[in-house]
């Protein structure tokens, strides 16, 4: 705050002490010339003008013919006269001619101020005769430092008398009612010429003009009848050869104004009660003080072009300010707010330069501390400014590719990345956390984190906050295991990004789903192990005991044939088992083919187990002979297998396994349909579940035992991208659909081209 301050200083002085009078002059002056008041029609000027001189002679006249003059004025009814010449050297003959003609006239004399070379002392008075019947009135038009007349002093004088101006004078004469501002003041003159109550002159604007009549015309009596009735008459020189001009506001460059018409103007203000009335000075300085503070309060927020603009604009609204209270009557200098305004913008400029250097300075020496890349400002070209605008530009492009490359990186990451900044607030992410939260990127930065991960329960915190805030005290990083409704699981950790006090949070959040349904499936198959592989175990270990003890009334062949069948139920749970995991691991090898064909040889392999329960395994009627198709042979045939192996398990004897393979609205499917008892409806939903098994046309829960067959089924199915479907009808038999995409026409054409992948 110190530059504009002492800038307010400056103006509240230079408006004290008017350091600017001629530029506030000057706009005095234009709003002068250019107002709205009007000539009077109650004053004319008499002009000793160059006809006159031509027409009457050299100057200076006889006394005599300004007699004549006067009484000539009287004689038609002028109000007042004013006689504005210098009447100090006698004459007695002429005295006493000019004498006898003021009287009853209300004539006016001026009184002249000392001349220079008398020390302010001896006022140049009328000679004696003339005084008695006469008004004094003093003839000081004094100018400016500029040399324009403004103003006129409404009173002067010296030696304990003060005389009225000229145009007061004549008021004063012709018994015009007085104001309380033309009294004279109250405290006497010293012995020098003292000037009092200093009044702007109310010019009128260079279009309206005082009527003038020509002092030979008045003699020649060729003034109009009426021209002087009522009026007040001035009688002055304005021939330019007897130098009788002052310069005022109204004049061009080059222009004088007499002064019998300075005081014409002086007397057409004072009757009209006109007056232009000055700010004080006390007044101008806090107006111009407190308008330069309160620009540059306002430069505060600016950009460049509008700084420009306002301080542009602040003085030209001075000046237009100025100019409207000028119309009004009031006059406010306004040049030092309007040079104040101007001065504004280069020392607003140079501040904020030098500030902006500072600034940029300081940055490229964080950025050289934080580690940053950061040219040295001095080995670049251009002045001081530019070399560190450079510098720092060249530090943005590599912050920008530093931040790019951050990004990129954080896009490549598997798992969902958070920077949160110190109150919890998401800056940046990638698109595996936008996934995460399902906000779009403009709603997501600025979220809170609890917000955030609203659906996602910490196990080691009551919130995500308290979590940051561990991270960012202990400086160390904290872990947590988070979990979602719909059984998603993920590890999150959480780091300080830095030592400081404000550094970023990192929050990595890794999808541990997959492996928490690993842990499960392997305590399921340790479980599995445990009961449903033990048991036969057990039982051969039991069957051994006993027949150590003596056999248990069991023959050799019995005990083999218990062996047998409690190995063949521990092979087939082993072969199930092989089977999911092969599904499951083993790489997708897809090739067209031809279900049709798949399913006839399925048929031909599982013919003698329904034959050997009495059933009869055929394809459905009316079947397309080819129906083509991109499969993996050998997981699709195990699958269609198992299916007509259920099939046939629970079919009774006599009863129809039908088996179907056709072509349907996106893809192609497979089904097998039997005749068993169905499947209770409070086991559907357990269907495909690892490690259990339905027990179809059983009412009871599900049997002992694990169900990895259907599971298989499911799996290979989901591996093509297809599904698995159940119809069932209760006690009248199930039907299995396996459904798989539609090949496509390019594949179904070149049958010998294998496709080899994983699915996803």
């Amino acid at each position: 705050m110190g530059l504009p301050l002492v800038l307010a200083a400056m103006a509240a002085a230079a408006s004290g002490w008017q350091w600017l009078a001629r530029v506030d002059g000057a706009v005095y002056d234009h709003a002068l010339r250019h107002g709205w008041r009007e000539a009077p029609r109650d004053i004319v000027i008499v002009a000793i003008d160059d006809d006159s001189l031509q027409a009457i002679g050299p100057w200076p006249w006889r006394r005599a013919i300004h007699a004549e003059a006067v009484k000539q004025a009287h004689a038609r009814g002028a109000r007042s006269v004013l006689l504005n010449l210098l009447l100090t050297e006698s004459d007695p003959n002429q005295d006493a001619a000019l004498a006898t003609a003021l009287p009853g006239a209300h004539v006016v004399l001026p009184v002249a101020p000392p001349s220079p070379g008398n020390d302010g002392e001896g006022a140049l008075l009328p000679v004696a005769p003339l005084r008695t019947a006469v008004q004094l009135g003093h003839a000081d038009a004094a100018a400016d430092a500029d040399g324009v007349v403004r103003r006129a002093a409404l009173w002067a004088g010296q030696a304990g008398t003060w005389w009225p101006h000229p145009a007061l004078a004549l008021l004063l004469a012709a018994n015009h009612p007085t104001l309380p501002n033309w009294s004279p003041p109250s405290s006497p003159t010293g012995a020098t010429w003292q000037r009092a109550s200093e009044w702007l002159i109310p010019y009128l604007p260079r279009d309206q003009r005082i009527p003038q009549v020509s002092y030979a015309e008045l003699l020649r009596g060729e003034v109009p009848d009426g021209l002087f009735l009522g009026r007040d008459v001035l009688i002055g020189v304005t021939a330019r050869g007897l130098g009788a001009g002052v310069r005022t506001p109204i004049d061009l460059e080059g222009e004088l104004t007499p002064g019998i018409e300075v005081i014409a103007q002086v007397l057409h203000g004072l009757r009209q009660g006109w007056q232009v009335r000055a700010v004080p000075l006390s007044v101008q300085a806090v107006l111009s003080a407190g308008g330069i503070l309160l620009l540059w309060a306002g430069l505060r927020r600016s950009t460049p072009r509008q700084a420009l603009l306002a301080c542009g604009g602040a003085a030209l609204l001075a000046l237009a300010v100025a100019w409207g209270l000028m119309q009004a009557g009031v006059w406010w200098p306004p040049g030092t707010l309007a040079l104040g305004a101007l001065l504004c913008h280069p020392l607003w400029s140079w501040q904020r330069m030098e500030r902006t250097a500072q600034a940029l300075e300081a940055e490229l020496q964080a950025i050289r501390g934080d580690g940053g890349t950061a040219t040295s400002p001095d080995s670049l070209p251009g002045d001081y400014l530019q070399q560190r605008t450079t510098a720092i530009r060249q530090a943005g492009a590599a912050l920008r590719q530093d931040h790019q490359t951050l990004s990129r990186t954080l896009s490549a990451l598997p798992d969902a990345v958070f920077v949160l900044d110190r109150s919890g607030r998401i800056t940046q992410l990638n698109q595996q956390a936008l996934g995460l939260i399902g906000q779009p990127p403009s709603q997501a930065r600025g979220l809170l984190l609890d917000n955030a991960l609203a659906g996602w329960t910490p196990q080691d915190a009551p919130n995500w906050m308290m979590l940051v805030e561990r991270a960012c005290e202990s400086r160390q990083m904290q872990r947590s295991e988070a979990t979602h409704p719909s059984g998603g699981h993920r590890l999150v950790s959480l780091m300080s990004a830095g030592p400081q006090a404000d550094a970023d949070v990192l929050v990595c959040a890794a999808d541990v789903t997959a492996l928490r349904q690993a842990e499960l499936q392997r305590a399921e198959l340790l479980g599995f192990i445990a009961h449903d592989l033990r048991s036969p175990q057990a039982s051969l270990i039991s069957l051994v005991e006993l027949r150590r003890l003596g056999g248990g009334g069991l023959s050799e062949q019995e005990v083999l044939s218990h062996v047998e069948t409690m190995a063949r139920q521990t092979l087939s749970l082993c072969e199930e088992l092989l089977q999911v995991m092969r599904a499951e691991n083993r790489p997708l090898s897809t090739a067209p083919g031809d279900l049709s064909r798949l399913a006839d040889e399925v048929i031909r392999d599982m013919q003698p187990q329904a034959l050997a329960r009495q059933q009869r395994l055929l394809r459905e009627v009316g079947e397309p002979s080819s129906v083509p198709a991109v499969f993996d042979d050998y997981l699709v045939h195990r699958a269609l297998g198992n299916l007509v192996g259920n099939a046939i398990k629970f079919g009774p004897p006599g009863s129809e396994v039908r088996v179907s393979a056709r072509a349907v609205s996106g893809g192609v499917m497979l089904a097998v349909q039997d005749q068993g008892p169905g499947i209770p409806e409070s086991e559907l939903g357990r269907l495909f579940r690892r490690y259990e098994r339905v027990e179809q046309g059983r009412p009871s829960k599900l049997a002992a035992g694990i169900g990895l067959g259907l599971v298989f089924i499911d799996t290979v199915a989901r591996r093509h991208g297809g599904r698995v479907q159940v119809h069932n009808q209760a006690g009248a038999g199930a039907r299995f659909e396996l459904w798989l995409p539609q090949a496509s026409p390019d594949a179904v054409a070149n049958p010998s081209a294998p496709v080899t992948g994983h699915a996803a």
